[in-house]
Formats: C-alpha cells, structure tokens, sequence
C-alpha cells in the first residue's frame, strides 16, 4: 500500500521515463524507482527524481535521450534564448568552451560543485551553469560535443557592469551528451576553428585576455608541480614551451597532465592548444588553459626541423648574465644550465600564499665560485634543501633556469633531484667571498659591474626627485607586476592574475664621506623602510595626504648628510647609464 501511495506522488513524466527504462532492460517499475531512490542517497539528496532516473539510464548505458519523446519537446534557437528569457528553456547546441568544475561551500556548511560550458549553434552562444551532479558531465564533455538541454532555467547576471544571460542546470533538468537526434532541424554543424600561428597570436595579443588556438610542437619537458590551495585542495601547474614555424610561446596547463602523458602529449609531441592568451610585465605572451581550454594530440603538418634534446649548459657563475644576454628571446624562454659553488650565504625558506589559493614555500641563496656569485631560488617541496645546508657547502645544479629580477640574473629550480651537495674539496685553494654582512670594504671607485658582498662607508647627498617611491609587485614573488587593465594585475613571472601589493623603492645619491666620489643607491622593500625611517604604510598616509615630492623632501631633510654603512652588490644600469649599488644590509 505504501509503495503503491509512493509511486503515485512521483511526476507523471518521471513514470513515462520509468516505464521506458523498465522495458528496455527487463525489469519491473518498482525496480527502477528503487534503483533511483538509490541513486539519490547516494548523491546526498543533491538530486531528484530526473537526475537519479538520468543516473540510473547511465549505469546501464542507456542514453536519457532514449526514455525522452523528441517529437513533443520545443527546442529553442540560442538567439530566441538571450532575446526572449524565458524561464524554463530546451536548447541543443556545440561545446565551445569548458571550464573546470570548481568546489565551494554553501552557507549552511554543506559543500557543492560547479562547472561552467559555453555552446553555440548559427544563431549565437551562451553559458551553462552545472550545478552539483551536473558537473560530472565534464569529464566526458569536449569541444564541439553535441549538447541537448532540457529544462534548462535561465538566468540573468551581471559581469563588468553589462547583464549576461546564461542557462542553470538545475534538478529537474536533463543534460545530454552527443544524442542520437532524429529531428533534422535541431542538428547543429560543427564549429570551425582557425588555427594561429605563434608570431599571430604574440602581435594581436595586446592587454587583454584573448582565446587562441593554437598547433606547435613541444620542446621542453613538462615539468608538473603540484601546490595546496588555501582551502587544503590540491592543484597542479604545468608549463612548457611549444614552437611552430614562426616562433615560441610558454604555455601553462592548471590541472594535472598525467592522462595527457600517458596519451603520449610530452617533449618532441605536435599538439593542439585552446586557451587564453595574455600578456606579461615584460611583454612576453602566454597561453594558459585556467579557463578555457584544452590540449591533445594534432596530426598537423608543420615544415620544422628535427628536433633534439639540448642538454643543460655547464657555466662558470660568472658567465651566465653575459651568455644570458647572447641568447634571443625564444632561447632565453628554454635555456638551462648546469653550474656549482659553494653557498655564502643562506637565506632560509618563506611560505606565501599565492593567487591561484595555493600555499608554497620559497627558499634562496647565494652561491658563489671564483668567478662571481648569483642568487639561487629553489620553491616549493625542492626549498627544503635549503633547510638542510649551511654557508660553506659545496651545491652541484644539474639544471637550473634563468630568471631576470628588477636588478640582475638569477638561478631558479623547482624539482628536487636538480641539485644536490658535492665535496668542497675541488673548490680548495680558491678564492670564495663570502656574502656576510663583514662584506669586503671597497671606495667607491673601486667598485666594478658584477660586484657581490661589497661594503661601503657613505654620507647621504641626495634624494632622487624623479621617482615614484612605491610600484605594484606581486603578493608571492614580489617582483613587479603589470597592470592590464580594470584594476587587474598581471606576474609575468608567476604566469597569472593577482592582488597587487605595494613596494618600496627609493634612489639616493651617495658621496665618500670626504664628497669626492658620487654612486646612486636602491633600495628595495624593507630596506627603503629602514633608510627612510617609516613603515610603507605611514609613507602611503604621507603620499596621500600630501603627495610623493612632499615626502621625498621631508625624508631628504632628515637624512641629508648622515652616514651609513650599506653591504650590497653592484650592477652597471642602462637605465641610469651608470653604475648603481643595490642595499642589500644596512647597518
């Protein structure tokens, strides 16, 4: 009795599909709707009847299109969509673009998915919002998939200041993936793609994001990192570079790569690229796939040559920057070496937070050979090396990246066996400086372009008026970002969006103490706080209540003519035309 007054409460075009189901699998009715009572407390109760009965099709390879009559649905074209906004909508369109389901937690504590996909036909496009269950037809979805959609609900929101209609999935909707439509006016071509070339995509690609598709040839490893997210998740970044006949591009996958490794897409593999190009601070381009996109194996005919693997090239510390500075733009983009020294000085590790919600480590040192010293920038689970060494330690780099900083070149390396200790035996006999705040004491003009550990006795002459005191830099590297636009930020060097944070910098102009020898000075974050005498955040009070040039000429009459004693290291600028000194320590 009871099941009886159960199945009489359930939707009547639920009993229609249930009676389809149960014919095309043998089975009674009171068997299906126990099955889809299954599957909904199976699923928590984030779906209902037709979700569950879609399920339960599924488990046994039955597509939903088979239990739903085509002849007594309506569907409707993209564009009577957007105009008309009607409520309850069945639309059949092509996979454009499909971005990655996303977690979050509801107010009430629970937690839920959702997953984003744009589909067009002839007349226009429109996003689709999938909603818990729903958004596990992503992993089976891909570009220009045939997608029908019945009772969708649309919506109307609002993105940078303009109303976007967009279609939700909801409970009672019907999602399905490449049916077998009969309906010959609903069947919708296949979208057509242009591909572009590399040079296409860096010369059209100005401030801001643009899709791109498109064909090259890997020709670095894929190197996967993984980081945590803030909210304890797991994620996985994974650059590389590409070529086709006109040029380069980094390219940055946001998930993880091992499917696509075992399908054969790595170093030497031609593939197809969609995703969103931007460029950097530096004004290099990158394609990234965060948000639309994909890769996966191309069978295009691109004329390049053979391509071989380049073992890391083995330099002295003190020829990297000039080799560093031979290379082209593409090479510099793939150039790795090899190198050893010994560490002079140890700089820890530090945890940030990063953009993207994950939580990495950083750590550095300095390392130094008889020929010059660089800074090495070792992140994430490889920084803890730098927990385990101290000054005095001989360190082989298998292979090491390049990477410029505001003032000079540096080593960075992300994967663990990459470097490793060796004997300081073969470094016996040799001439080591080391970077300790007892720095070797050098005049002014004794001080030569490369200069490391370098300290000098000066009195303040000058501030530089011509500067701004503060610049953008990013929360998880600090060096400088760029702004692209609407307030947004771009790291070229982290590859993504932020939140920038302002920075310090100051130029003073320093004499010997007798005045008879002049060197502009830099100072960087902490260091400009200390010269100045204030926090960046009373200098910002200062700077908005009275402008930069009030607080320069306030920080200029307080410091004038004092005397400091400054440990850094010495570059020739091009900027200034001169030598200039970076603060490292201030004493």
């Amino acid at each position: 009795m009871n099941e009886k007054k159960e199945k009489n409460t359930r939707d009547e075009s639920i009993m229609e599909g249930v009676k389809k189901l149960a014919n095309l699998l043998g089975k009674s009715e009171e068997e299906i709707l126990s099955l889809i009572d299954k599957k909904k407390d199976e699923m928590g109760g984030l779906i209902n009847d037709y979700g569950a009965l879609s399920g339960v099709a599924s488990d046994f390879g039955v597509r939903i299109s088979e239990l739903t009559d085509e002849n007594n649905i309506s569907f409707s074209k993209i564009k009577d969509v957007l105009i008309k906004r009607e409520i309850s909508v069945n639309v059949v369109g092509r996979v454009k673009r499909v971005f990655p389901i996303n977690d979050f937690q509801r107010k009430d504590g629970t937690a839920g998915k959702v997953a984003r996909i744009i589909i067009s036909d002839e007349t226009g496009e429109i996003p689709v919002v999938l909603w818990d269950a729903h958004s596990e037809i992503l992993n089976r979805t891909k570009f220009n998939d045939l997608v029908r959609i019945i009772k969708g609900n649309t919506k109307v929101s609002t993105f940078n200041n303009l109303e976007r209609v967009e279609i939700n999935l909801t409970t009672f909707s019907i999602i399905d993936i490449n049916p077998e439509i009969n309906d010959v006016k609903i069947k919708i071509s296949e979208i057509s793609e242009r591909i572009q070339t590399l040079k296409e995509v860096k010369e059209k690609t100005k401030e801001d994001k643009v899709p791109v598709c498109v064909v090259g040839r890997i020709i670095s490893d894929i190197e996967s990192n993984e980081f945590e997210r803030l909210d304890g998740s797991k994620g996985i970044r994974s650059p590389f570079f590409i070529e086709d006949e006109t040029g380069t591009i980094r390219i940055t996958v946001w998930d993880d790569m091992k499917d696509n490794k075992d399908k054969g897409i790595n170093f030497g593999c031609l593939v197809k690229i969609r995703g969103m190009a931007k460029r950097g601070m530096l004004g290099d381009v990158e394609i990234s796939t965060s948000s639309a996109g994909n890769i996966e194996k191309s069978n295009a005919k691109l004329n390049l040559p053979e391509l071989k693997r380049i073992s890391a090239k083995s330099l002295k510390i003190g020829e990297i920057s000039d080799k560093y500075e031979t290379l082209s733009e593409d090479e510099k983009r793939t150039f790795t070496l090899t190198t050893k020294g010994i560490i002079t000085k140890n700089f820890g590790v530090k945890e940030f937070e990063g953009i993207q919600g994950n939580v990495g480590k950083r750590g550095a040192f300095m390392l130094n050979d008889d020929t010059g010293s660089m800074r090495i920038v070792i992140w994430n689970d490889a920084a803890d090396f730098v927990e385990n060494v101290s000054e005095g330690d001989a360190v082989e780099i298998k292979k090491g990246n390049i990477r410029r900083s505001i003032e000079n070149c540096e080593i960075h390396i992300r994967k663990k066996n990459d470097i490793n200790l060796i004997d300081k035996k073969e470094f016996a006999g040799l001439y080591i400086s080391f970077s300790k705040s007892e720095g070797v004491e050098k005049k002014i003009s004794e001080i030569s372009d490369g200069d490391r550990n370098v300290k000098l006795v000066v009195k303040i002459a000058d501030i530089d008026s011509n500067q701004q005191l503060t610049y953008p830099s990013c929360p998880t590297c600090n060096k400088k970002v760029m702004n692209v636009g609407n307030n947004e930020w771009y790291c070229e060097k982290c590859g993504t969006d932020v939140e920038q944070v302002p920075k310090l910098m100051l130029r003073i102009i320093a004499s010997n103490i007798k005045g008879e020898e002049q060197i502009g000075i830099m100072f960087f974050g902490s260091n400009a706080e200390k010269i100045m005498g204030m926090n960046i955040s009373e200098i910002l009070n200062l700077v908005g209540e009275s402008g930069e040039q009030a607080v320069i000429e306030k920080v200029k009459t307080e410091i004038r003519g004092s005397a400091k004693t400054i440990t850094g290291h010495a570059k020739f600028n091009k900027n200034f035309g001169n030598m200039v000194f970076y603060a490292d320590e201030i004493e």
